[in-house]
């Protein structure tokens, strides 16, 4: 009897383990399940690579098309481009690159707008198709935005420069239109000369204050309110692109609830 009593409780202790052994089981696939749930990249919109959720950030970049970038201007801001397309537009983060022509009606919308998808840097090949986010990174985002550099140079001047126009469209169509909260930068390619029938810089610039008293000045103010812009200056014409026209955009983004929180020229 003894005996018999002996296998029967290594039996139940037997079934006991294989018990605990399934629920143990069962546990590492919960949590396997729940894993890769949290961690799987959640996808992002067809059409702009945006996140589900929308964008993180709003980077906006102007190209001054107005006046011709000599060879290595065009080399300088090829750079810039390429810069701020793999390096300085975070991922989640949208980019916007507009043009300023003579025509602001014909450039009211972006030449180009997606998000940056991220490139798969950060994810596990566990959980994410890393083969397919560095190819849609690249074909996607990286490609299309390079390919625009050669038409963001124009070849032949143009008779009018609109500026405050155009930073009016981009405060509408850019920044007002996504409304993302998170980083909103500016960045602007120019030699800042405003040029118009209504206001010409090239004869003479008065005091921010004056121009803002003025009909056109009070109709050109934009808004950009939490912008931080960034002046590359296309030096063209040196003897009027002095401190003193700094400080007049300087003035007039402030007025925008806006800041400069850089200004430099473009090599060239």
């Amino acid at each position: 009897m003894a005996r018999a009593s002996r296998r029967k409780q290594r039996e139940q202790q037997f079934d006991l383990l294989k018990i605990f052994g399934g629920l143990f089981l069962v546990a590492a696939a919960l949590i396997g399940v729940v894993y890769v749930t949290l961690t799987k990249e959640k996808g992002v919109d067809k059409a702009t690579l945006c996140p589900a959720n929308g964008p993180t950030g709003h980077v906006v970049l102007l190209v001054d098309q107005t006046d011709p970038f000599n060879f290595v201007q065009k080399r300088a801001f090829e750079a810039e481009l390429q810069t701020l397309v793999l390096r300085r537009t975070p991922k989640g983060s949208l980019l916007s690159v507009y043009v300023l022509g003579e025509d602001f009606t014909l450039n009211a919308e972006p030449l180009v707008e997606l998000c940056n998808p991220g490139s798969g840097e950060d994810k596990s090949a566990l959980t994410s198709n890393l083969t397919r986010l560095r190819k849609q990174y690249e074909e996607r985002f990286v490609q299309p935005l390079m390919q625009q550099s050669e038409k963001l140079v124009s070849a032949t001047p143009a008779k009018k420069s609109p500026i405050f126009e155009m930073l009016q469209l981009i405060g509408i169509n850019a920044f007002r239109k996504h409304d993302i909260q998170g980083e909103r930068r500016l960045i602007v390619v120019s030699d800042m000369l405003h040029n118009t029938p209504e206001f010409s810089m090239y004869k003479g610039l008065p005091d921010f204050d004056a121009f803002t008293d003025t009909a056109y000045g009070r109709k050109a103010q934009a808004d950009l309110s939490g912008v931080e812009v960034e002046l590359d200056y296309l030096v063209n014409d040196p003897k009027i692109q002095t401190r003193r026209n700094l400080s007049f955009w300087e003035a007039y983004f402030n007025k925008a609830r806006a800041r400069v929180v850089s200004a430099r020229p473009l090599e060239g």
